[in-house]
């Protein structure tokens, strides 16, 4: 191995060979950068990098509100591994009339808003809510970058609903933040979720019925068990139960569903399937609803349906507007949980057509698809999406609850 001797610094050189030359010095190494105009470009990028002190611009933030729409999308900056943001971003998202006060001796920063002032020291994970005589402590203090006080995206999560009576979700995935009114997420009391029956039917099963199947082997019938088996599981924690048509890999005929699901006369029907395709570029979640107006897949799919089960269609339509009020609930909260828009879309479904209640389809994507089939197999992927779903079930809730209540008055 040849060795490198230290080599000192040239004066005469410009300010970047100065630094370029104390870098190689440094790590004991000659760099023949000059005939390599393209390596000298990186190491100028390099040098910016290091003179701003290890901070680098991140992906935009975007904050949604309960119905998912836009309300700002907010240039931040990453340190860490921790993202960061403008104070001004809580008068864009939170509070129009929201002021603060940086003092820049004493590291301060005060914020006024919602009636409260709140106290912050850069580099202190202390937040003092004055007003309230409460602290509460941050995992990641606010910092002062290019002279600006600036907030760590978890402040958002962790203390605006100490100022408000919101519920503040966070998908560190994406960068999305977003805003809910805390009556939308919780109701009044516990009841509307514990009130309400939810049946899951895990598409397929046993030998003979497997469903779709990628290439890397993910087969449907087990996906589609293991979410609706992680549904049930974190709703049991959280104080209510879930049916599921089927706890095990074993097959069931589509009478022995609607059977046990009506039987268990619930309030809320969710199918869970996955779909293929022979594009390979078709990707993403899907939901449907039970719609005999609807548009068609295939002229002989309204045969089928209409021919065969028309009475009972026409008994499960009558919960149309309730199906569809859940959908957009769920189409909501995977729109915020994914990158790949979900699309919602009316059929005649007969998997749905003998259902007396409210019912939804969902695809949990391609297994045609690399990417969706990759995401599938990933058990951490298969829990968040899990809890997505089980947070459109309990908005589904607090929604049925808040329309009896406004029916009553």
């Amino acid at each position: 191995m040849k060795r490198v001797k230290r080599k000192e610094p040239n004066l005469s050189l410009s300010l970047v060979d100065a630094v370029m030359t104390r870098m190689k010095t440094h790590n004991n190494y000659i760099s023949l950068l000059r005939p390599y105009p393209f390596l000298f470009l990186l190491h100028i990028i390099l040098i910016i990098f290091i003179q701003t002190h290890g901070y680098a611009q991140a992906p935009t933030v975007r904050f949604v509100n309960m119905n998912g729409e836009i309300m700002a999308e907010v240039e931040s900056v990453l340190h860490e591994d921790t993202v960061f943001l403008p104070v001004e971003t809580v008068k864009d998202v939170f509070d129009s009339e929201m002021t603060y006060n940086y003092h820049l001796p004493r590291s301060q920063l005060i914020i006024k808003t919602k009636g409260k002032e709140l106290r912050l020291r850069m580099g202190n994970d202390t937040v003092n809510i004055v007003s309230d005589k409460k602290k509460i402590s941050l995992n990641v203090p606010p910092r002062v970058i290019d002279g600006q006080p600036m907030l760590p995206i978890h402040f958002f999560q962790d203390i605006l609903p100490h100022l408000d009576d919101i519920v503040v979700l966070y998908n560190p995935n994406l960068q999305r933040v977003r805003l809910i009114p805390k009556n939308a997420w919780e109701g009044n009391t516990d009841d509307a979720v514990n009130s309400l029956i939810v049946i899951i039917d895990p598409g397929h099963g046993g030998d003979e019925d497997i469903g779709c199947k990628s290439q890397n082997g993910l087969v449907e019938k087990e996906i589609v068990l293991a979410v609706a088996k992680k549904i049930q599981t974190l709703s049991k924690q959280q104080g209510y139960i879930i049916h599921l048509t089927r706890e095990q890999d074993i097959n069931k005929t589509r009478t022995q569903r609607v059977q046990f699901t009506n039987r268990k006369q619930g309030q809320l029907f969710l199918s869970l399937h996955c779909n293929a395709s022979f594009a390979e570029n078709h990707k993403g979640m899907r939901i449907y609803i039970n719609n005999p107006n609807g548009e068609l897949r295939s002229k002989a799919g309204i045969t089928k349906v209409i021919g065969q089960k028309g009475i009972n269609i026409l008994n499960q339509a009558n919960y149309l507007k309730q199906s569809r009020d859940y959908a957009t609930i769920l189409q909501t909260e995977l729109n915020f949980f994914t990158e790949d828009e979900v699309k919602l879309k009316e059929y005649p479904i007969i998997a749905l057509s003998d259902v007396y209640m409210p019912a939804v389809l969902l695809e949990l994507g391609y297994l045609s698809n690399i990417d969706d089939a990759t995401k599938l197999s990933n058990p951490d992927y298969i829990s968040e999406l899990a809890k997505t779903i089980l947070r459109s079930i309990k908005l589904y809730a607090t929604s049925v609850e808040s329309n009896l209540n406004a029916v009553n008055e």
